[in-house]
């Protein structure tokens, strides 16, 4: 990776929309040179996917939580990882160091929903200890990983 692929990752991870003689415009490629530059940062596994950004309040779900989950024994964790992956309204599950085991990020329609998942959780997938934070605002939201220059 050099730095064309560099420039051409930060152009589509501010829009994966945009054209290939938009990024031409911007970097001075050729657009079949751009195109062959995408296809193999895809093969490589850099560019996972492109995808869509929702807005959650305008999408009735206006509530985002960050919860901490500390599991009973590991023995839970193939079900918390299987309810996180079919559960649309978990956006993130990571296995995290520190006083806890788990962190999830949340969507919910409102406080009721988030206390349902809450709930199950605690009572089916033996989390013993959790720590709920709501998110009031978000002032930055980055995701996509940008590779530092060479």
């Amino acid at each position: 990776m050099d730095e064309l692929d560099l420039q051409i990752i930060k152009i589509l991870s501010k829009n994966a929309n945009v054209t290939a003689t938009e990024i031409k415009n911007q970097i001075n490629l050729s657009i079949p040179a751009i195109n062959k530059r995408i296809q193999n940062l895809k093969q490589e596994g850099i560019i996972k996917n492109f995808t869509v950004l929702t807005d959650g309040k305008k999408v009735g779900k206006p509530i985002c939580a960050y919860i901490f989950v500390v599991l009973q024994s590991s023995s839970f964790m193939k079900s918390l990882i299987d309810y996180a992956n079919s559960n649309d309204d978990i956006l993130e599950l990571s296995a995290i160091t520190g006083e806890y085991d788990f962190l999830l990020k949340v969507c919910a329609k409102s406080i009721d929903q988030l206390d349902e998942i809450l709930l199950f959780l605690k009572k089916n997938l033996g989390i013993i200890k959790s720590n709920t934070m709501l998110s009031l605002t978000n002032y930055k939201f980055s995701p996509t990983i940008l590779p530092s220059k060479q």
